[in-house]
């Protein structure tokens, strides 16, 4: 298979990060395992690595209930545990810029607040003891990894995964056969929410799931996934734009899903449905309309006939009051909206959701060409229609289309981060960072066995 991924970043890895290269796997085992043992005094039992992801297509749908078409990639986390003594988890990384911490057992976790780098792991060894029932005991944790972080590469939920995993191998050797890879994924989904972001379980399923070589059309309610073979001429390039930002110390990543929600729950009111309050994203709307999601964006223009909503507005047409959309629709950190854009946010969704299967479709056909066409369509509602694009991320776009990309769109979050391009020959001028073809899921190793 001729695939591979360019990833191109403007910002210089720590030294920590840079032996962590793909091609360099078995040097840095060996180097994670000194490292552990100098700071830890002691050997780690267990190795977890966890890929970072990009997602060709479909941004901001994975929440609303629709499938996306992700791929993971050769820069990954590592986890590195062993029991402790006492009763806490010690933390440390290997990026410096990254501090040291030490959680003790007995102060209850309960997640939101400000984000700090050690609380990914906590959201997935939470979200595994409560899956196992099992008592606490004290870790030593040591992370490390290549994934650019705050770029929509995933480093964040990387963690989470990697942590879950460790927790569940620290438990019992037969990881898989206890706790599958599937519902490993929905777990790690789930767990991630403790940090205070509520994701659709995109990059925790393609963490997991992924297979060498291969894309994945991944779908939800339930979760299946699909592997799917890219054009062989086909070569993206992950440009990263210059401005990061961190989705869970912002608001704007759960302003989004709250205006889905409401515009569910408002197209739901509006055309009749009896139970809409239990409506909680576009695609339960859909199925329970039994409608595509390209016949939804008709419905879409029907109900949401407003360029923007106010809170007041919202409370008229669902007939509610303010206390009751706080809890009915609205997150801890959204509680403070006052105006939102609907229509825009729904059209986004469906038309996405639309493309991914079109998506799908060309690279089973080989159109490479209707592939860029759908990225670039893709970029356009995230900027015009979602508004999670940024000045950096428009002008990184218009340079890959510049440079002969047949498509290019942001990839991730938003408002900051990465560019994802197609291209069918490399660009000589491009900062290679890394050459990765579609890498493989999740892991976890015995330190024994190295």
């Amino acid at each position: 298979m001729k695939f591979l991924i360019v990833v191109v970043c403007q910002k210089e890895l720590p030294e920590s990060a840079k032996i962590f290269l793909p091609n360099q796997l078995n040097m840095s085992v060996k180097k994670l395992k000194e490292i552990f043992k100098q700071h830890f005094h002691c050997d780690p039992q267990y190795l977890v690595r966890c890929p970072g992801r990009v997602n060709l297509i479909g941004e901001h749908i994975d929440y609303s209930g629709y499938g996306v078409f992700p791929m993971a990639i050769d820069a990954a986390t590592y986890v590195l545990v062993s029991y402790r003594e006492q009763p806490e988890i010690a933390f440390y990384n290997t990026d410096q810029q990254y501090p040291p911490f030490v959680h003790k057992l007995d102060a209850e976790w309960i997640g939101r607040g400000k984000p700090q780098w050690y609380q990914y792991f906590l959201c997935g060894w939470k979200g595994m003891h409560e899956r196992l029932h099992v008592s606490v005991k004290g870790l030593n944790v040591l992370v490390s990894g290549c994934i650019p972080p705050c770029s929509g590469l995933s480093s964040s939920s990387s963690i989470v995964c990697a942590s879950a995993l460790a927790t569940l191998a620290m438990h019992t050797s037969e990881t898989f056969e206890v706790v599958s890879r599937a519902e490993l994924a929905e777990l790690c989904a789930r767990a991630e929410r403790y940090i205070g972001t509520e994701g659709g379980g995109m990059d925790q399923a393609i963490e997991i799931l992924a297979v060498k070589g291969s894309a994945m059309l991944i779908e939800f309610n339930p979760l299946q996934w699909t592997a799917v073979k890219l054009p062989d001429e086909a070569l993206f390039a992950v440009v990263h734009c210059g401005a990061t930002l961190n989705k869970a110390a912002t608001s704007h990543y759960n302003q989004r899903v709250v205006e889905c929600r409401i515009a569910a729950q408002m197209i739901a009111k509006l055309s009749g449905v009896e139970d809409w309050k239990m409506i909680r994203t576009l695609g339960e709307l859909a199925r329970k309309l039994d409608k595509s999601a390209n016949e939804m964006t008709s419905v879409v223009r029907e109900f949401l006939t407003q360029p923007l909503y106010t809170k007041h507005a919202i409370l008229s047409a669902l007939e509610i009051c303010e206390e009751e959309l706080k809890t009915l629709c609205l997150s801890a950190n959204t509680q403070d909206m006052q105006e939102f854009k609907l229509e825009q946010r729904a059209m986004h969704v469906f038309s996405e959701a639309s493309r991914v299967l079109h998506f799908r479709d060309a690279s089973n056909k080989g159109d490479i060409h209707r592939m860029g066409a759908l990225m670039n369509e893709s970029h356009e509602s995230c900027r015009s229609l979602y508004e999670c694009s940024c000045e950096e991320l428009d002008r990184t776009v218009q340079e890959c289309l510049h440079a002969g990309a047949l498509g290019a769109r942001l990839t991730g979050a938003g408002w900051g981060g990465c560019v994802v391009a197609l291209f069918t020959k490399r660009q000589p001028n491009l900062n290679v960072l890394f050459w990765s073809q579609p890498g493989e899921g999740i892991r976890v190793e015995k330190c024994d066995d190295f």
